[in-house]
């Protein structure tokens, strides 16, 4: 049974921080901290959102194309399990059954990795027990992950979660439990 969560994010403590010290390799260590710590609390998280968390711990505005590989590095280092949607890596911390709600600015829709979407979708499935049209299932799903409309980053997200293997469909296109 896929179970719903609220959305939490990693406290990382704020240091001071330039790309020099982090192209020099000094802070390689710390980061590789920083980025086991989010992982661990808001897995599955999309690699753009996990470089984000631990760019504003250090004071940072961005990564930057120098820095970039940096971090790439660090995150494969990292002793997680990857997967890649649509050209970027997620990071996952074991089997995932649930999703998470976002309230605010807390996570976007286009940071919520596809497999987490998808089980918003199953849970809404599981709980109704009965067969739902798509554009009843969307409205749902946006209610579902916290979100006020069903804009565009919405639609794509649910669109590509609603691809998924495991979701049930009728000959004329419903979503079934």
């Amino acid at each position: 049974m896929i179970e719903k969560r609220e959305y939490a994010i990693a406290g990382l403590s704020e240091m001071k921080a330039d790309p020099e010290m982090i192209l020099s390799g000094s802070l390689d260590d710390e980061i590789r901290d920083r980025m086991t710590k989010v992982v661990e609390i808001e897995a599955p998280i999309r690699e753009a959102l996990l470089y984000k968390r631990v760019i504003n711990s250090l004071s940072l505005k961005k990564v930057g194309s120098r820095i970039e590989p940096v971090f790439r590095r660090i995150a494969l280092s990292l002793p997680f399990e990857r997967t890649e949607e649509n050209g970027e890596m997620v990071f996952h911390d074991g089997p995932e059954e649930f999703f998470r709600t976002s309230i605010g600015s807390e996570r976007y829709s286009y940071q919520i990795p596809i497999a987490e979407a998808a089980a918003c979708i199953l849970y809404i499935l599981e709980r109704e027990n009965r067969i739902i049209t798509k554009s009843e299932l969307a409205i749902l799903f946006r209610n579902e992950l916290g979100y006020e409309r069903l804009g565009a980053q919405v639609d794509a997200l649910f669109r590509a979660a609603a691809k998924d293997a495991r979701i049930g469909r009728t000959g004329n296109g419903r979503f079934k439990p």
